[in-house]
């Protein structure tokens, strides 16, 4: 399981909107995408990360703690 902003880094718009593929999703207004794993671009236009958060399973329930990040990033 992943975590990351939903927000794109390139355009500011929801990345919740897009494709997720081979451990990327894609944004949804000019094709940039993003490694769930890490949060790094992975084609332009985007050049800058979006924040990772840390996952976990819970008695089946999935809790994201979105006050730190796993890569750095600071959420927008």
């Amino acid at each position: 399981m992943y975590a990351l902003q939903d927000l794109c880094s390139h355009a500011a718009v929801s990345l919740s909107e897009g494709e997720v593929a081979d451990c990327q999703i894609e944004c949804w207004l000019h094709g940039s995408r993003f490694d769930l794993r890490t949060g790094k671009p992975t084609n332009f236009p985007a050049t800058e990360a979006v924040a990772t958060f840390p996952v976990e399973l819970r008695d089946g329930d999935v809790y994201v703690d979105v006050e730190s990040t796993l890569n750095g990033v600071t959420p927008a």
